[in-house]
């Protein structure tokens, strides 16, 4: 037996002892900390520790439990046949892993696939007596629960009777003669749960963090009136008695027959190829949900062979529950390491270990600056919670403490620049550090960068990698000498073959005419983004009338501030930027910004957040500006519309809470076009 490491053993320890809190809060308390995404990672980290040392595992291990305590004030009561949990499946390696375990215990078996969402909401049992709802109770551990019968019988989706008339005459009998145990979930459909945050604002009540967190509050209580005013909904997802049904999507069948709710979307899959298209497709669907849902549930549909493949730990060899892509995960931070940029701002970044987050890879996160350090107290060695800020760039917003290793020490930004060593200041009233080097090389190469991208002068082939063998051979100083390259240069570079170098002479031949927004954008000021570039690019109409500018002049610019203007002034005041755009302007044709098409959203801001699929991020901006509109980058109450695509983020999240209005991509199209 090979040895295990000390640090894998605390590890597991610390694991166990942070999941076991996080599910007391959760399950018992009815409170979170961290959101389900991530403690979903926490498992899976304790999990896949546990499988590489089986002998870790201990009897009280949060992988070998179910659920939380019954409440005190509530009657316990015995489940009929024991309410068992779901193992978790991320990806569809692991979907295929589960099913190599399953077939290796039958291995003639042939079985299609029973597919349904996995609700977020509260698992309850319901029973049936001679018809009549008699129980319904709580998961609580899997063998006991907590009676809830007065609460759920305010539910308007749970019948008070079961219907028996389009039953066959002797399972009618046996529904009508003897007990019927249903299981499914209790949630808090979105609209209903919006609807009470607005009770709740207009009221000044705090509002409630999401409807799973409503739906068991208000099923765990003692006053029936509570639960009654809250719009619950009851969605059955197994019919645990023995009603003739060979499959379960003939338990569904049975179960609608007798006015019992199940979820419309579920289907049986023939394949796992199937059951994935079938996962793909309600992932995409997800934000259009009526329902919070964080994956789907897959069963053997062959319920005699269900049963024969028994139960491991906690779950059943023959169910798994495969999740949607996390958009918050956990991981450990490995080094915190601080990049230049071009306007001289250094960025602490944390060096993770990789992880997968919203279907992507992530090994680096922004922790933006030192206040948000310290904010965090986020030191090397720290596991973290990481997510997708703006549905692009990961970024670190959680510290998990009580998973600190020991004699770690919180992290000071240099004194001195990590490139070229100059002093470091930090200017009054800014978050900002800066090297105070104008001639730093990594501020140079980032400028240069800047340029070349795609928002700039996008030229292709013209990358970082590119860039840095140029500059290395001292073909490139300044942005200007792009323009003075010839391919006979380029040829000699163990870096470009023929055709590389004349494809990049032709990329830098096309970018020579560009509109004045884009130029001013790629002169890389700082404070100017690329919609404040658009904005003083239509104010002044040409660079002549920009460089001469006062501040005062600058900052009549709509949404233009005086931090921006005296950045803008400050920018062509210096006389060594003055040569760099003097010098541009020799090999470059400045053309006027693009005017708008109509005036369909003129005086309105527009965001667009997730993915869309008939066109880019960047010609939704192009076609909010030529109908007159503004493109936002953060959602206020200013805000005009949020363009809403696949898997959208946070900005949907503020849509709603300063009640902006949302558009799907094709009312957004009829809206412009």
């Amino acid at each position: 037996m090979r040895p295990i490491p000390e640090y894998i053993k605390q590890r597991v320890k610390k694991l166990r002892r942070e999941i076991e809190r996080h599910r007391y809060l959760y399950h018992v308390l009815d409170r979170q900390e961290i959101s389900d995404a991530a403690n979903d990672s926490l498992k899976h980290e304790l999990q896949q520790l546990e499988a590489r040392y089986p002998e870790l595992v201990t009897p009280d291990s949060p992988t070998q439990r179910i659920g939380g305590q019954p409440l005190p004030e509530l009657k316990k009561v015995a489940h009929p046949v024991r309410m068992l949990s779901l193992a978790d499946a991320f990806g569809p390696e692991e979907l295929a892993d589960w099913e190599k375990r399953w077939q290796r215990l039958a291995p003639r078996a042939k079985t299609s696939y029973l597919v349904d969402l996995k609700l977020d909401g509260l698992a309850i049992g319901l029973v049936f007596t001679k018809g009549m709802l008699t129980r319904g109770a709580t998961r609580g551990d899997g063998i006991i629960g907590e009676d809830v019968t007065h609460n759920l019988k305010t539910i308007e989706s749970i019948p008070l009777r079961l219907r028996t008339d389009d039953l066959p005459t002797a399972i009618r009998h046996r529904v009508l003669t003897g007990a019927v145990e249903i299981r499914g979930e209790v949630v808090m459909l979105k609209k209903d749960f919006e609807e009470l945050n607005r009770r709740q604002r207009k009221a000044a009540k705090p509002e409630f963090a999401n409807p799973r967190n409503v739906a068991a509050g208000s099923i765990r209580q003692l006053d029936p009136k509570l639960a009654a005013s809250r719009k619950l909904t009851f969605y059955a997802w197994e019919l645990v008695t023995d009603l003739g049904q060979t499959t379960w999507a003939e338990s569904y069948d049975r179960l609608r027959a007798m006015g019992v709710k199940v979820n419309p979307r579920a289907s049986v899959c023939a394949d796992l190829p199937a059951v994935a298209k079938f996962h793909q497709r309600i992932e995409r669907e997800r934000e259009q949900l009526p329902f919070w849902a964080d994956g789907v549930v897959v069963k053997v549909n062959d319920r005699e062979l269900f049963q024969r493949l028994g139960v491991v730990g906690k779950a059943p060899r023959a169910a798994v529950a495969l999740k949607f892509t996390a958009q918050q995960a956990t991981t450990v931070v490995e080094d915190i390491r601080v990049q230049v940029g071009r306007t001289g701002a250094l960025t602490p970044v944390a060096h993770l270990r990789p992880v997968l987050v919203a279907g992507t890879t992530v090994g680096r996160a922004t922790l933006h600056n030192a206040d948000e350090i310290a904010r965090l107290d986020v030191r090397i060695g720290d596991t973290v919670i990481i997510q997708k800020a703006g549905d692009i760039i990961p970024e670190v917003v959680q510290v998990l403490k009580k998973l600190r290793p020991s004699k770690t020490t919180p992290f000071h930004m240099p004194r001195h620049c990590p490139v070229c060593h100059h002093r470091v200041v930090r200017r009054s009233g800014e978050a900002i550090h800066f090297c105070v080097n104008q001639h730093c090389p990594a501020r140079h190469r980032e400028g240069l960068y800047h340029f070349a991208s795609k928002k700039a002068f996008d030229i292709d082939g013209l990358g970082p990698n590119t860039i840095d063998a140029l500059v290395d051979e001292r073909l490139v100083r300044e942005p200007a000498d792009f323009f003075k390259l010839k391919a006979s240069e380029l040829h000699e570079l163990p870096l470009f073959a023929e055709k590389k170098a004349d494809n990049l002479i032709a990329a830098i031949g096309s970018a020579r005419k560009v509109t004045l927004d884009r130029f001013i954008f790629a002169l890389g000021i700082r404070h100017v983004g690329e919609q404040t570039a658009i904005d003083l690019a239509h104010h002044f109409q040409s660079l002549e009338r920009l460089v001469k500018a006062s501040v005062e002049a600058i900052a009549e610019v709509p949404n233009v501030g005086a931090v921006v203007a005296r950045s803008v002034a400050e920018f062509f005041q210096a006389p060594k930027n003055r040569q760099g755009v003097d010098a541009l302007r020799q090999v470059v044709t400045i053309l006027a910004p693009p005017r708008p098409t109509s005036q369909k959203l003129k005086g309105q801001t527009v965001i667009v957040t997730g993915t869309l699929n008939t066109m880019s991020r960047e010609e939704a901006h192009e076609k909010i500006r030529a109908a007159g509109g503004t493109v936002g980058s953060s959602v206020t109450k200013n805000t005009s519309y949020v363009v809403v695509g696949e898997k959208p983020g946070s900005k949907l999240t503020a849509a709603k809470k300063y009640g902006v209005e949302t558009l799907d991509e094709q009312t957004f199209r009829r809206m412009v076009e």
